[in-house]
């Protein structure tokens, strides 16, 4: 009976030591149409950047699932943008 209460003492403890803050880096890249020259015609004007998510007390498991979350494609008109994310921590 001791042992049991032991190992279960060792495994809650093992649990909760794996839960910390973890990062996800996401690039963010896409192309916005507008009339910059006042032309009449709508040119193609790229972007992108870089940015960091924090993710807090969680497991490495939960922290992918997080960065998965935030990778996602959008599109507005001809405005297009694509955000991917990594754990980065």
């Amino acid at each position: 009976m001791k042992k049991l209460v032991v190992a279960v003492a060792l495994i809650s403890l093992a649990l909760v030591s794996c839960k910390k803050d973890y990062s996800c880096t996401c690039n963010t890249t896409g192309v916005n149409y507008y009339d910059s020259n006042s032309d009449g015609q709508e040119e193609a004007h790229p972007y992108g950047y870089t940015y960091n998510i924090k993710i807090e007390d969680a497991n490495k498991t939960q922290a992918v699932a997080a960065c998965n979350e935030a990778t996602i494609k959008g599109q507005d008109g001809q405005d297009t943008d694509e955000s991917s994310c990594k754990l980065s921590k």
